[in-house]
């Protein structure tokens, strides 16, 4: 999470390339898997951006303060991940 402060400065993509390069190449992970619920723009959007992948909806997936939400599953693949991460993106810090 990002304060809203950030929201939009590429920051949380530039710093999400170093931690999925990290865990592909050096740590060896095959799979990574994140949630979302669903009408989050902003995080799905992220995730887009990533090169993950909308694998399905999982009902009431999460509970907060009682109330259930649906979330979308999204995956990225390491080979997926190196195809997709030719190019360098940098923040733009203001």
């Amino acid at each position: 999470m990002l304060s809203e402060r950030f929201w939009g400065t590429g920051l949380f993509i530039a710093s999400s390339h170093l931690v999925l390069n990290f865990l592909f190449d050096t740590a060896g992970i095959h799979r990574l898997e994140a949630r979302t619920i669903i009408g989050n723009g902003r995080a799905s959007g992220a995730l887009q951006k990533l090169g993950a992948v909308k694998e399905g909806i999982l009902r009431d997936g999460f509970c907060r303060n009682g109330e259930y939400f649906d979330q979308t599953l999204w995956s990225i693949l390491a080979d997926d991940w190196r195809r997709l991460n030719s190019i360098p993106i940098e923040p733009t810090l203001h």
